[in-house]
């Protein structure tokens, strides 16, 4: 476990200086903000995911990271988009109010107001080659494919190998090791409300 905690530790130092969060956040700050590491992660994220190859996804030639829901990020994102590209692709951030305005996305973060609307958010979902991504208790087993959890005051993130294998989406054996890989629930266990 103490293992575990300094290769996520380490993690989050190389997210954090690949992003020089300096830019992300004024000088005066001590230390980034919990949204400011989250941020930092998505877009790390990204380069430890592989799409398939013949997505259906239309991007115009764009990495497209949408918030569905009341977003947490603020301004953090648009940020983020301004300064980093995935690959050689420009970012773009997309915010959807309600889950019926939603477009294609090759991450979504799914936030906390969502979550009576999961369920139906997940099954519309489940085919396409979207990294569905939260932070709320019970996202990744209620099939969410990376969530995040606060550990002892610490960003840390949580995998469900099998929502990302539903979208098509290969995450790196490098990524895993660094998560806690969660199994999802069972229609029994989503009824009864068990764990």
């Amino acid at each position: 476990m103490h293992r575990k905690s300094r290769r996520v530790c380490v993690l989050a130092a190389a997210v954090l200086a690949a992003l020089s969060v300096s830019s992300l956040a004024p000088a005066a700050e001590p230390a980034p903000t919990e949204y400011e590491i989250k941020v930092a992660f998505i877009y790390n994220f990204a380069k430890y995911v592989e799409w398939p190859e013949e997505t259906a996804l239309d991007s115009g030639g764009v990495f497209i990271i949408g918030v569905l829901g009341d977003d947490p990020f603020g301004a953090l994102l648009d940020r983020i988009a301004h300064n980093r590209t995935i690959g050689d692709k420009p970012i773009v951030i997309r915010r959807f109010e309600r889950f019926e305005d939603y477009t294609p996305c090759h991450i979504l973060f799914v936030a906390a107001s969502e979550q009576e609307r999961l369920p139906a958010i997940v099954e519309a979902l489940a085919d396409s080659p979207v990294l569905l991504i939260g932070d709320t208790e019970g996202f990744a087993r209620r099939g969410v494919a990376v969530n995040f959890f606060i550990e002892e005051s610490k960003v840390r993130f949580e995998v469900n190998p099998e929502a990302a294998a539903r979208a098509g989406l290969k995450i790196s054996s490098k990524l895993l090791r660094l998560a806690t890989i969660i199994t999802e629930e069972t229609p029994n266990e989503a009824d009864t409300g068990e764990r």
